[in-house]
C-alpha cells in the first residue's frame, strides 16, 4: 500500500475538519431545538396576534375552552362603527401560542339588519344533548349606532347551539334574566358550569345604580333557558363588569372589572370574590393587586380565567381584553398572563413575554424579554403550582343576606323562573 502525499492527507483533514464543524452545527441546532420545545411556546403581550392566515385574531369578550386535546377561543369580532361587521370568531390551538382562525361560527343575516351580534360569549358543553351551547349578551354595545327596528335590551341573554366546537352555531333566540331585588338592567354576562354539570350565569346587574351586585342565574338543564336567580352579591366602591366564575380547589373565584375609565372600554382594576358555594356566602370584593403596581390591569380588561392541566402540573391563565380599536391606546386586543398567587390572594404579574407548555401544565418566564420586572424579585417565592390556596376560614366571609342564604328578600318572593320559551329579535 502505498503512502498518501501531502496533497491527500490535507484534503482529508480538510474533510474531517468540515464534518466536525457540521456535525457542532447539527448539535446546537438539535440543542437550541430541545430547549425551545422544553421552555415551550412564546405568548407575547404589546404585540398585534395573528392567525396562521397572518390576519389580525379578532377574540375579545369571550372565553377559552378545551375540548379533547384542542383549545378554542371564542370571541367577538368588533369593528367599531359599523355593527353589520361584527362577528363571532373562533380559532383553535393546541399549544396556547400558534392560533388557526376555524371559521366565523356565528355572523350577522346581512338581509336582517336588526339582528345583534353579541358579545360576552361563553361556550359550554352539555353531556346530556351532546351539544355545544354559546351564551351571549343580548344589547347593542355601548356608544355603537342603534339598529333600525332593534331596541336596546337590558337584560337578554341570547343562546346558540352547535354539533361541533368549532361548526356553525344555530341561534336559537334570547329570553331574559331575572329582575331581582333591583331593576330589569343586566350587561356583561358569564356563563359557568360546575363539576357536576349544573350551568349558571353571572350578570352585571343594575351596574350604575346604588344597589347594583352581581346576579347569578342557574340555567335549564340543556342549557338553553333561565331557571332561576340563585343570590346577589353586592357591588361596593363601583361598577363593577365583566364577571367571570372559575373553581379551583373546591373553592369558587367571582373576578370583575372595575370599569374603565373615562370609558368602559379603557383598562380597568380587576376585583375578585370568593365564595364555598355558589350561593354564597361571598366575600367583599378586593383588588387583585399588580407586579408592578397598575391601574389598569397593564392597559387591560379582565375577560376570563382558566386552569391550564398537563402532565407535569397546573396554573391559572388570566386573559384580558385591550379595547384598542376604541380606545386608540396600546398596541395588541388581547393580554394573557400566568396567574400569580400571593399566600390566599390572586397576583398579575407583567411579563412581555412568556412561554407556555400547555401538554405539560407549566409556564416560564423569558428573562430575554424587553421590559421584564428587575431580577431582584424572586421567581421562586411567586411561582404558581397546581396548589391553589385552601379555602379560608368561615370567619373571614360575610353573609350578606342573613335571613335568605345569600339571597335577597327580592329574589326570595318572586317567580324564579322567567320564561318559558325562547324570544325571537324583535
Amino acid at each position: 500500500m502505498r503512502n498518501k502525499t501531502r496533497h491527500e492527507k490535507g484534503e482529508l483533514s480538510m474533510r474531517i475538519r468540515a464534518h466536525y464543524r457540521l456535525t457542532c452545527v447539527a448539535i446546537v441546532l438539535l440543542l437550541s431545538s430541545a430547549r425551545a420545545i422544553a421552555d415551550g411556546a412564546p405568548i407575547r403581550n404589546n404585540t398585534v396576534w395573528k392567525d396562521d392566515r397572518g390576519q389580525e385574531i379578532m377574540c375579545q369578550g369571550g372565553n377559552l375552552c378545551k375540548f379533547g386535546d384542542t383549545f378554542y377561543f371564542y370571541g367577538w369580532g368588533d369593528y367599531p362603527g359599523d355593527n353589520r361587521n361584527d362577528t363571532i370568531t373562533c380559532y383553535s390551538s393546541r399549544d396556547l401560542a400558534s392560533w388557526k382562525f376555524e371559521r366565523h361560527i356565528y355572523s350577522r343575516d346581512m338581509t336582517n339588519l336588526t339582528l345583534i351580534v353579541p358579545d360576552r360569549l361563553h361556550v359550554i358543553y352539555n353531556a346530556t344533548t351532546k351539544k355545544y351551547v354559546m351564551i351571549g349578551k343580548h344589547i347593542l354595545p355601548v356608544n355603537d349606532p342603534p339598529i333600525p327596528g332593534q331596541p336596546r335590551v337590558t337584560r337578554g341573554v341570547s343562546f346558540f347551539t352547535s354539533e361541533t366546537p368549532a361548526g356553525t352555531f344555530a341561534y336559537l333566540g334570547h329570553e331574559m334574566l331575572p329582575t331581582g331585588a333591583g331593576t330589569d338592567y343586566h350587561r356583561d354576562l358569564a356563563a359557568f358550569k360546575d363539576d357536576d354539570g349544573t350551568a349558571y350565569v353571572a350578570s352585571s346587574h343594575d351596574q350604575h345604580k346604588p344597589n347594583r351586585n352581581i346576579m347569578i342565574t342557574r340555567l335549564s338543564p340543556d342549557y338553553l333557558h333561565v331557571d332561576r336567580a340563585i343570590c346577589e352579591v353586592p357591588l361596593t366602591g363601583g361598577a363593577f363588569e365583566a364577571p367571570y366564575i372559575i373553581k379551583l380547589k373546591s373553592r369558587y373565584w367571582l373576578f370583575v372589572s372595575g370599569g374603565g375609565r373615562p370609558s368602559p372600554w379603557n383598562g380597568s382594576p380587576t376585583y375578585v370574590s370568593t365564595a364555598e358555594m355558589i350561593a354564597g356566602q361571598w366575600t367583599p370584593f378586593r383588588k387583585v393587586k399588580c407586579d408592578p403596581d397598575s391601574k389598569d390591569s397593564f392597559n387591560a380588561q379582565t375577560d376570563f380565567l382558566f386552569e391550564v392541566r398537563g402532565s407535569a402540573g397546573s396554573f391559572v391563565l388570566w386573559g384580558g381584553d385591550r379595547w384598542s380599536q376604541r380606545t386608540g391606546t396600546g398596541i395588541g386586543k388581547n393580554v394573557w398572563l400566568p396567574l400569580h398567587w400571593n399566600d390566599d390572594e390572586p397576583l398579575l404579574k407583567w411579563y412581555p413575554t412568556w412561554n407556555v407548555d400547555a401538554a405539560a401544565g407549566t409556564w416560564t418566564e423569558d428573562p430575554k424579554a424587553a421590559g421584564t420586572p428587575p431580577t431582584g424579585a424572586s421567581r421562586t417565592a411567586t411561582q404558581p403550582t397546581s396548589v391553589v390556596p385552601a379555602a379560608p376560614d368561615a370567619k373571614s366571609t360575610v353573609n350578606l343576606y342573613p335571613s335568605y342564604s345569600n339571597c335577597s328578600p327580592g329574589l326570595k318572593t318572586r317567580s324564579m323562573r322567567t320564561n318559558s320559551k325562547l324570544l325571537p329579535y324583535a
